[in-house]
């Protein structure tokens, strides 16, 4: 009977992962998820909970847009709890493992495949709760599969939210408390506390949720007792300090999260003060979560229509549980009919109530007990029985029109039809959608995407916009439906005399390995797509030429807030170590946080490699880039097609390192007139390592010739290693405009091949003009550079 059953559970899950796997975009759709996904990838690669990653969304239309906040650090956090990002970590972390293997996956595409995995293990707890229940095991696998395919939580599973995990934790404790019920073991309190942990530190608001479901308990003990039914005090005790114990942890988990990032416990990173908060009416929530064409809960999900009128007979049965589902219902549905984001900004239906989703399908329950085929007659339904199949039909429409094409190209298009407020962003457009433009909803407006170019809105991994079609994902994936589809034909028939079934050991790894061969077909093709870059070619190739030579040392920041998913994909196989990265905009340095920052980045790291895409070198608006200029010592400046690779060295290894006089004049062919005053320079340099250098000069009278530097590392045989050629300020100014008897500075960096040997090298310097056929300046004694003196090269890393 167990093996049965377990035969089952794992059909459900299995195939609940190929469907969403076949469906997922490998993309992210909103920003919410980048700062999700930064938060992971943070913990897993670095152990920190930074997101500088993507500094750029802190600076957008409105502060109560901002999906993080700053730390007294000048550091940027996710608002989001920090469970979705931990209990996603190891799943990160099974993935770099493969790519360390040389296995070439995109590492943030086959990262959004999480999600899918724990919905379809959401699906199977459903199950597990109907059994609790008295239920059978049909009933569980057609919950599980209404559940999983006909609500809102498939889109879900397909992008990188937190509200999956709220579904399942909720879920979780709601299981545990039934199964106390049922054995009395403490145990099971324990894990509903552990589910109610996962809640809270995944939204802190769902402590309502789990203050409820702990009253239930408690009261159902209570009435159970005066029954004289019920466990003993003594066990009661221990069962409700078995509950508390991991919302304890849980709580204490959020303070310290909190310190870590704000440096105080009680600080989220919400701005409050700035238009968030709980200041919708609540009737105007309530339209927009129920009723509204934008997101009515009952038209993106029908099936939850017949989810309300079957909750009497649900009622009836289960008066307690009941209860229990009605209460959560209306304490979430009414917080977040009054949040200020009541619809949850750019997403896909009411994402708030994605948790409460495997809540309205458990009340469908005893309809679907109630459903008897007799041998040879037609399936014979009430018309309650009849409703709820036509509503799941029509919400498995939904869900699959949701995952099929892109719904952001219609929120775009919305903007169109309902703009938005600029003189207060926060008023969007589209939430203010009338039942008179029903037909202007989102869930038309997926149908309307596909008359219009099923293919250019295409939402589906393996096929493109362009009509590639990546046909191992779509022959695999389908040869694995049909394959689970099977086997669920022959568990069904077999389920109601289930000790006469033999299910061999081979039978369920062969069930286990079909999800694991479909993920990794799909992971394995999907890498191709050019939203991530070609091999080798543009950032892809500035990823690899980094990963190369990066050391723990370094550090990685760019400006090019537009293609952030490369270096998400890719960065984490290529290199060998876990690159601190900072994510600017063009204009982020005017912002003294993101300056705060760069000083530290300047204090910390030996090295800086600077990405950039479509931006010509000393840019006016490139705030970044100008203060790099102005702070660092750049090396090497190389393209990549459009994208623009810089390496600079920091001022970290000129620590302890004392100026050297040196004194000498320059002289040029048109009485230009440069003194070197003195020159700091590390006397060891590590080979494939960036050599910083700061020179000390001065105008002995002013010049209107277009003077420019050079820096060069010999070789004993004068043969130049490393070269560098630049105008003053890293070419942000001239010489014309420099004033006459003042100490000016210079830096300049050599990047030292990594193939250099050991040895002692020539450090040298000197300016031309372009203008003069590239005559040098020369010195009083004849030279026409100065010696900056030696360098010793040692091995690198």
């Amino acid at each position: 009977m167990r093996r049965f059953r377990l035969f089952g559970v794992l059909i459900l899950a299995a195939l609940l992962t190929c469907f969403y796997t076949l469906t997922s975009s490998g993309r992210f759709h909103i920003v919410d998820e980048v700062s999700l996904f930064n938060v992971t990838a943070s913990l897993a690669m670095r152990g920190a909970v930074d997101t500088n990653a993507i500094a750029w969304t802190q600076w957008v239309n409105s502060p109560g847009e901002v999906l993080g906040a700053f730390g007294p650090d000048g550091q940027v956090y996710s608002k989001k709890g920090p469970a979705p990002a931990l209990v996603a970590v190891p799943w990160y972390l099974m993935l770099h493992l493969i790519t360390n293997l040389n296995v070439r996956i995109g590492q943030l595409q086959s990262s959004l495949l999480w999600n899918g995995v724990l919905t379809a293990w959401t699906a199977v707890l459903l199950w597990l709760t109907a059994l609790r229940l008295g239920y059978k095991d049909r009933t569980g696998m057609v919950l599980g599969l209404l559940f999983g395919l006909a609500t809102i939580a498939w889109p879900y599973a397909n992008q990188f939210f937190g509200e999956p995990l709220s579904a399942f934790s909720l879920l979780l404790c709601f299981y545990g408390v039934a199964a106390w019920r049922q054995r009395g073991h403490w145990l099971w309190l324990a894990v509903a506390g552990i589910g109610g942990a996962l809640a809270i530190t995944t939204v802190t608001a769902h402590a309502l949720l789990i203050g409820i479901i702990g009253l239930w308990f408690v009261v159902d003990w209570l009435l159970r007792r005066r029954a004289g039914d019920a466990p003993s005090t003594g066990r009661f005790g221990l069962g409700l300090a078995a509950f508390a114990a991991p919302l304890v942890a849980g709580g204490l988990l959020l303070l310290v999260y909190n310190f870590i990032r704000f440096g105080n416990p009680l600080e989220t990173g919400y701005h409050f003060d700035s238009g968030e908060g709980f200041t919708t009416p609540l009737f105007q929530g309530l339209w927009g979560l129920l009723v509204s064409p934008y997101r009515s809960v009952f038209l993106h999900t029908p099936l939850f229509i017949g989810s309300l009128l079957a909750f009497v007979p649900f009622w009836r049965r289960h008066r307690g549980e009941a209860t229990l589902v009605a209460a959560m219902s209306v304490v979430l549905v009414a917080m977040y009919s009054t949040w200020w984001m009541w619809w949850g900004g750019f997403a896909w239906g009411p994402r708030f109530l994605v948790p409460l989703t495997p809540f309205w399908v458990l009340p469908l329950a005893p309809l679907i007990e109630a459903i008897r085929q007799p041998v040879r007659a037609k399936l014979r339904l009430s018309p309650l029985q009849w409703l709820v199949a036509v509503t799941a039909a029509a919400s498995f429409i939904v869900q699959l029109a949701a995952v099929t094409v892109n719904f952001v190209n219609y929120e775009i298009a919305l903007r169109g039809i309902f703009p938005t407020d600029w003189d207060d962003p926060l008023k969007y457009g589209p939430p203010a959608q009338a039942i008179t433009d029903f037909f202007d909803s989102p869930v038309f407006g997926q149908f309307k995407l596909m008359a219009t170019g099923f293919i250019v809105n295409t939402d589906l991994a393996w096929l493109w916009a362009d009509g590639t079609v990546l046909w191992l994902v779509f022959i695999i994936g389908a040869a694995a439906v049909i394959t689970l589809a099977g086997a669920l034909w022959l568990w069904w028939r077999t389920a109601e005399q289930p000790e006469h079934a033999s299910i061999s050991i081979p039978t369920m790894a062969m069930v286990l390995a079909v999800p694991i061969l479909v993920m990794a077909a799909w992971s394995g093709e999907v890498g191709q797509d050019p939203h991530y870059g070609k091999e080798g070619v543009g950032y892809r190739g500035i990823v690899r030429d980094i990963c190369r030579s990066a050391t723990t040392t370094g550090s990685f920041v760019n400006v090019a807030p537009t293609d952030y998913q490369i270096p998400f994909n890719w960065m984490p196989g290529e290199c060998d170590v876990a690159l601190p990265t900072y994510g600017y905009a063009l204009d982020s340095l005017n912002h003294p946080e993101a300056q705060q920052v760069m000083q530290q980045v300047l204090q910390t790291y030996d090295r800086i490699w600077f990405a950039t895409s479509g931006v010509q070198p000393n840019d006016p608006d490139n705030t970044l880039e100008r203060w790099l200029a102005a702070n660092a010592y750049k090396a090497i400046d190389l393209w990549y097609d459009t994208y623009r690779l810089v390496q600079y060295a920091t001022p970290v290894r000129l620590s302890g390192v004392e100026e050297r006089p040196i004194d000498t004049a320059l002289l040029g062919r048109l009485a230009e007139q440069v003194t070197i005053a003195s020159v700091r320079a590390p006397s060891i340099a590590p080979a494939g390592k960036p050599i910083p250098i700061e020179i000390r000069y001065r105008l002995e009278a002013e010049t209107d010739q277009n003077l420019r530097w050079f820096v060069q590392l010999l070789s004993g045989q004068n043969i130049p290693l490393a070269q560098l050629d630049t105008g003053p300020e890293d070419n942000y100014t001239s010489f014309g405009s420099l004033p006459a008897h003042e100490m000016l500075i210079e830096r300049a960096g050599l990047l030292v091949p990594e193939n250099t040997p050991e040895g002692d090298y020539l450090l040298i310097a000197g300016l031309y003009n372009p203008d003069a056929g590239g005559a040098r300046l020369v010195t009083v004694d004849g030279p026409d550079f100065v010696s900056l003196g030696s360098v010793r090269v040692v091995k690198g890393r």
